[in-house]
C-alpha cells in the first residue's frame, strides 16, 4: 500500500492517503509507538490509528435527524449494525508535506455519510512529541449530526492507565441499551493503572479525563473527545486499543448527539509524548 513517511526529531511516521489518511506506522528512535499495519492487512481497525466516522456502531445502520430517517450500510451481520463508517477506507488528498509535517483532506459529498462535510488531518513531529489534528467542517446547508473517533492501537504495554467516568451498558451484540452504569471494581483499576495481557478488555466509557498512560514511557493526551473505548482482542492478541471518541457508541441515535451547524467546524487533537 502506497504512502509517505515523515522523519524528524527521532520520529518516523508512515501515512497512507488511500487508506483514509491513516497513520499506518509510528516509531520513535526505532521503537513502535503504534501497532504497525502489515500489507496485506487482516483487520484495518487494529493497526495504526484509523479515523472512524461515524464512530463504532450505529444500530441497524439507521438514525433519525430533524424528522428524517437516514441509512448506512450494515457491515456487521451478527448485530445488524454499521461499524465505524467508511471514512477509514477513503482516498485522502495530500495538501502539504515536509519532513516533519503533513496535511491531508477528504471532501464528503454523500459517499461516506448522508451529509456533506470536509475533514482536514495534520500530522506534526516535534521534539519528544507527535501531534495529530483533525478538523471537521459542515459544508452543507443544514445541521449535521456526527460522531468521530480514532481506533488508536498500541503494542500491548506492561500496564496502562485511562481516566474513566462511567460505562455504557451493552447487549450481547455490543449495542448500548441506553443505561449508564457505574464502573466495576476492575474498571476502576484501569483508572489507576492495570495490566492488559491475559484479561479481556472491551467497553464503552464516558471520559473522566483526557490524559492516559501507555506503560511507563508514553503519554497519550487528547482534546475535543468525551468518551474512551477500550479493546484488546481478548487479552492475548498483542495490542491494546485506547480509542478517544466524540459522542457515545450508537451516538447518532442518542438524544444528545453532537452536531455542526452549516459552516461550523470542530477540531480534535491528540499528542503522543515520550517520557524520559
Amino acid at each position: 500500500m502506497n504512502g509517505f513517511t515523515l522523519s524528524a526529531f527521532g520520529w518516523e511516521g508512515t501515512v497512507c492517503p488511500e487508506a483514509g489518511g491513516n497513520l499506518l506506522r509510528l516509531t520513535f528512535r526505532g521503537q513502535d509507538m503504534l501497532r504497525p499495519r502489515p500489507d496485506p492487512c487482516p483487520d484495518p481497525f487494529v493497526f495504526g490509528a484509523p479515523l472512524l466516522f461515524p464512530a463504532n456502531r450505529t444500530a441497524q445502520g439507521r438514525f433519525s435527524w430533524e424528522g428524517r430517517t437516514y441509512f448506512l450500510p450494515v457491515t456487521e451481520q451478527a448485530s445488524g449494525a454499521n461499524v465505524h463508517g467508511a471514512l477509514y477506507r477513503q482516498r485522502f488528498t495530500l495538501e502539504q508535506l515536509s519532513s516533519d509535517r503533513a496535511v491531508l483532506c477528504y471532501e464528503n459529498r454523500g459517499l461516506v455519510f448522508p451529509f456533506p462535510f470536509r475533514i482536514t488531518v495534520s500530522y506534526q513531529a516535534e521534539e519528544g512529541r507527535f501531534r495529530s489534528r483533525y478538523r471537521i467542517q459542515n459544508t452543507g446547508t443544514s445541521a449535521m449530526p456526527f460522531t468521530f473517533g480514532l481506533h488508536t492501537t498500541f503494542p500491548e504495554p506492561e500496564w496502562f492507565q485511562v481516566p474513566l467516568d462511567s460505562r455504557q451498558e451493552t447487549d450481547r451484540f455490543h449495542i448500548p441499551t441506553g443505561r449508564i452504569l457505574a464502573l466495576e471494581p476492575e474498571e476502576r483499576q484501569f483508572c489507576t493503572g492495570a495490566p492488559s495481557r491475559g484479561r479481556r478488555i472491551s467497553g464503552f466509557y464516558k471520559a473522566g479525563g483526557s490524559q492516559t498512560r501507555i506503560g511507563s514511557d508514553l503519554l497519550f493526551q487528547v482534546e475535543g473527545f468525551d468518551h474512551w473505548i477500550l479493546y484488546n482482542g481478548g487479552g492475548n492478541a498483542g495490542f491494546l486499543c485506547i480509542e478517544p471518541q466524540r459522542g457515545g457508541v450508537n451516538g447518532l441515535n442518542l438524544p444528545r448527539c453532537p452536531f455542526l451547524e452549516p459552516g461550523q467546524t470542530e477540531t480534535f487533537q491528540t499528542a503522543l509524548t515520550v517520557l524520559p
